[in-house]
């Protein structure tokens, strides 16, 4: 009996432990007449100012005449061999009347109220500012010297005109280095045809140029020319509104677009997808230090826009080059942001944190483990999806790693399969945003997928990002069904290497379009959605067991 009664004390006490567990130059040179010449200057002729009376005869000179002022009337005879110098002998009302023949250079006739009425004749030298004339000559000026002659007009600026009319063709980059100045991001995008970011200027005349501008957000990508001074530098926007462009001037002042009157029109415009593409023509500002467009800085940039109030979110640039020439197709155009690939190239900060508020009701969540607020959790992973427009959706992504963590997208329900990745990285400290696919549990950075309006944030071994993202179908009705994933790895800041893919999430293909869809993370047992908890399940028959095996042994004896 007494060994009955110890069995079944040690089945029941056995079984509760079990249970327990970014010029003008108005000049006319080398005017030249083969006409009749009486006069010969062979010297330099620098400074004739204020002329009231020239001689009426022949004047031959050898020497330099520098500076004639001050000199009311001169000899009716002839003044031949002026071998010397004649410094001061000036202002003079009435010009030669016969012909004067100049080899040398006349460098800044000033103020001479009449011209002569003869011929003017060889002109071979540079004549770089010849004042204020007010009567030409009456006699024949041919210009025989071609070399050193710069005629440039300043065309006035452009009435303002910001209505946008469709952009029927795709912009492409065929005229690059030939007739247009290019940037490019990467160097080798072509807008025609790839998902990348470009901007184009070619001169139309003067100081006005057509600028084509192609890249990738949800929000607006903008134009920006360095230089304008302290009221900020010229930057030229195009928003998606609605699927539509949307087209506005502003001065970028530290760091804030404010909208200016710039002069700009013939704008033309399209949204496809997340890809923003306009073309449009503007007079390139002139400021006291720049009188023709070259030592001009550009930038790319991306920003959020509000298509209720009008406002434009701070520029993330995404090109930004060194001071070019915008006339000369064939400078060289370096995108400094990444001109080292190791330089780092940080997204903006998140503000605030990520929380799983709305999940199930206006955004699609997945997490592990179940119901875990990423805003408070110390180890918990999470990923949500909410749709922006069709087959455009914003993402939120948070993990514990000191390297990276990476949202992933496949049709495969299969850690071993191929997955769309868009990868946050600790990049000491800030975080870095690079997309990619993972294929057998390896990265490929090498691939570029439509992304904008990346932001993140490192602290304390939790990284948190968010971005907007357009997917491509994946079935007839065009919706966005996909097998969510997050993992992290390993980073290495310096040379941008990644380690393995280790996988914490792995859900069933689902709809992203519906909040409330059931998600089941394949890695585990639990099916994790808002309003649906795990089934944990239950040992409770087992006491009773230990108990009906007591009696038997009582029996038994």
């Amino acid at each position: 009996m007494d060994k009955g009664l110890i069995l079944c004390v040690l089945l029941v006490t056995l079984s509760w432990k079990f249970l327990g567990t970014y010029a003008m130059t108005n000049t006319t040179n080398n005017a030249t007449s083969s006409s009749n010449t009486s006069a010969t200057a062979t010297s330099n002729m620098t400074n004739h100012g204020n002329a009231s009376a020239t001689p009426t005869g022949n004047m031959t000179e050898t020497g330099n005449m520098t500076n004639h002022s001050n000199m009311t009337t001169m000899p009716p005879g002839n003044m031949t061999t002026m071998t010397g110098n004649m410094t001061n002998p000036g202002n003079t009302s009435t010009t030669p009347t016969g012909n004067m023949t100049e080899t040398g250079n006349m460098t800044n006739h000033s103020n001479m109220t009449t011209m002569p009425p003869g011929n003017m004749a060889t002109m071979t030298g540079n004549m770089t500012n010849p004042g204020n004339t007010s009567t030409t000559p009456t006699g024949n000026m041919n210009n025989t010297q071609a070399e050193n002659t710069t005629v440039s007009t300043q065309a006035p600026p452009l009435v303002t005109n910001t209505s946008v009319a469709p952009l029927q063709e795709n912009l492409v980059n065929t005229d690059c280095g030939k007739t247009q100045l290019c940037a490019a991001e990467p160097a080798s995008c072509d807008p025609g045809n790839g998902r990348c970011f470009f901007l184009g200027a070619r001169r139309q005349s003067g100081n006005n140029f057509n600028f084509d501008l192609s890249g990738e957000s949800a929000g607006y990508i903008a134009a920006t020319l360095s230089g304008g001074g302290p009221e900020g530098d010229p930057t030229y926007v195009c928003a998606n509104s609605r699927s539509s462009v949307r087209f506005f001037t502003t001065r970028r002042v530290n760091g804030i677009l404010k909208v200016s009157n710039l002069s700009v029109n013939s704008v033309r415009g399209k949204v496809e997808g997340n890809r923003i593409q306009c073309r449009f023509l503007a007079t390139v500002p002139v400021t006291s230090r720049r009188a023709r467009a070259t030592g001009i800085s550009l930038s790319v940039s991306t920003g959020e826009f509000n298509d209720t109030d009008n406002s434009l979110g701070a520029p993330t640039d995404i090109i930004r080059t060194s001071p070019v020439d915008l006339g000369n197709p064939n400078a060289t155009v370096t995108n400094e942001i990444t001109a080292n690939t190791t330089s780092t190239v940080n997204i903006p900060g998140l503000q605030g944190t990520i929380t799983r508020n709305d999940c199930g009701s206006a955004k699609l969540c997945a997490d592990r483990p179940t119901d875990c607020d990423p805003s408070t959790g110390d180890n918990c992973f999470f990923l949500s999806a909410k749709e922006r427009s069709s087959q455009t959706f914003d993402f939120e992504l948070s993990g514990q790693s000191d390297g990276y963590i990476a949202a992933g997208l496949s049709t495969a329900e299969s850690q071993a399969g191929s997955h769309r990745a868009y990868i946050c990285a600790n990049n000491n400290g800030s975080v870095r945003f690079f997309t990619a696919t993972i294929d057998n549990f390896e990265l490929n950075t090498t691939v570029s997928l439509d992304s904008s309006n990346e932001r993140g944030s490192f602290a304390s071994g939790k990284i948190q990002c968010t971005f907007t993202a357009e997917l491509p179908d994946t079935s007839a009705r065009a919706e966005a069904t996909y097998s969510l994933s997050v993992s992290t790895g390993s980073f290495n800041a310096s040379s941008l290497a990644f380690g393995r893919a280790t996988f914490a999430i792995l859900t069933s293909r689902v709809n992203l379009s519906d909040p409330s869809a059931n998600i089941t993370n394949l890695l585990t047992t639990n099916t994790t959605n808002a309003s649906a908890h795990p089934v944990t399940a239950t040992l409770s028959f087992l006491p009773a067991l230990m108990v009906t095996i007591c009696m038997l042994a009582f029996t038994a004896m």
